[in-house]
């Protein structure tokens, strides 16, 4: 069977082993297609994004470790690329330099839609405590201004670049079990879903079923949410899964709960990434 974690994260970035590491583990795991997706901000550097002056060593190692394993695993060169407009975007003509075979776009913050903040972005993928705090100073705890926010922003990064897969569609579920700021039943927020359903099926990109908060124990679900899935194959959205992995432990964590939610929103099929494009098989 055909297996495929295009969204994987090493010592490049935020992850806790090495390339080589991830690639041996993933063999050994029965995966058959493995991309590495350095988190990514050209050209900012931070302690969670690739090192600017690392992209070459990043993208070499790659390559190495694709033709030392070609006869055991697909091995892909990728980013996941973050969303901040004026600062990085997830796009060719920032990224297409380096020649990546796939590009992942995601939003980790969001803009305050206060004026005079100190702080003016709000970290969606933080600890729930940092949630919290930026949540306060940059919606003054208006969790229905904080989604309206989320969901423009990941609407404008769909619309406005040009990359291959949606990273963790409804990341702003994380800590909302522990936070409790919005209601995912309000008519107001499946209006959101609806109107981001109709831009990603415009936008012909691939939305993840990411298994990444349940390998961090945030949640006991898939990222995008079943009511979200079903929407998306309404919409003719092609899906991958992927772990979110940054660590060897959890390559394939709860890939069973991912195909399960798949199913049941009604798809049969998979995409999967080959030297002509991206391809739809049965799994």
């Amino acid at each position: 069977m055909r297996i495929a974690s295009y969204h994987n994260h090493t010592t490049f970035c935020d992850g806790n082993n090495s390339p080589e590491e991830m690639v041996i583990a993933a063999i050994e795991a029965g995966i058959t297609d493995f991309g590495f997706s350095a988190h990514a901000s050209w050209f900012f550097s931070s302690a969670w994004n690739l090192d600017a002056e690392r992209y070459p060593e990043y993208l070499a190692e790659i390559a190495h470790l694709k033709a030392k394993y070609a006869k055991d695993i697909r091995v892909f060169a990728g980013f996941e690329a973050d969303y901040l407009p004026g600062i990085s975007v997830p796009d060719p003509a920032i990224y297409g330099r380096f020649s990546p075979d796939f590009l992942i776009g995601s939003v980790h913050y969001v803009r305050s839609d206060k004026k005079g903040v100190q702080t003016n972005l709000w970290p969606v993928d933080a600890a729930a405590e940092a949630v919290g705090s930026g949540l306060e100073e940059c919606f003054d705890n208006d969790g229905r201004r904080a989604a309206l926010a989320y969901w423009g922003t990941v609407r404008e990064m769909v619309a406005t670049c040009q990359f291959d897969i949606i990273g963790h569609l409804d990341l702003l579920r994380k800590r909302n079990g522990i936070l409790h700021f919005f209601d995912e039943s309000e008519s107001w927020y499946r209006k959101e879903l609806a109107k981001t359903v109709k831009g990603i099926a415009r936008s012909k990109k691939i939305v993840e079923l990411n298994t990444g908060a349940i390998a961090r124990k945030a949640m006991d679900s898939v990222y995008p949410s079943d009511e979200l899935l079903s929407l998306l194959f309404k919409a003719g959205v092609p899906v991958i899964i992927s772990a979110d992995a940054h660590s060897t432990d959890n390559l394939l964590c709860a890939y069973d709960i991912a195909r399960d939610a798949a199913r049941r929103a009604g798809y049969t099929t998979l995409s999967y990434l080959e030297s002509e494009g991206w391809v739809q098989e049965a799994f």
